[in-house]
């Protein structure tokens, strides 16, 4: 009886083991789209600097500011 006690368990603990492992698999696929699109995005200082004529459109710093970054 122990021992079907202990089995129950054990298919209980690798079910966890499993879905936990599914689980941290689709966090690591979410993060891996993330790193793709952070090419493409555009931070608001980059957009407020371009806004205000501080910053070109491929990011570099105009001026006197590129002495401070």
């Amino acid at each position: 009886m122990k021992a079907a006690k202990l089995d129950s368990r054990l298919a209980i603990a690798v079910g966890i083991r499993e879905g936990e492992k599914q689980l941290l698999q689709q966090i690591d696929d979410i993060f891996k789209e993330k790193e793709l699109e952070l090419a493409e995005l555009e931070y608001y200082q980059e957009r407020r600097l371009k806004d205000l004529g501080l910053c070109g459109e491929n990011g570099d710093i105009l001026g006197d500011l590129g002495k401070f970054f």
